[in-house]
């Protein structure tokens, strides 16, 4: 499983989450209820991908998180 997410006022408008702001979204939200789901193991295997306005310019900091 992959969860895709992307905050509704980044939609095409060319501004994205800054790398702290994903890791809270992710550990703070994404993740704990992923695990209410599925237990801790699952959701920590679980890849979760920002998508909001990522470029060529700025893919590599997205592509490098594990958060």
């Amino acid at each position: 499983m992959v969860i895709a997410y992307e905050p509704v006022w980044a939609i095409g408008t060319g501004q994205s989450f800054k790398r702290t702001e994903r890791h809270d979204v992710v550990g703070k939200i994404i993740r704990p209820a992923l695990s209410a789901l599925f237990g801790g193991e699952t959701a920590q295997a679980i890849r979760v991908l920002y998508g909001g306005s990522v470029t060529a310019s700025n893919a590599a900091e997205f592509s490098v998180s594990r958060d």
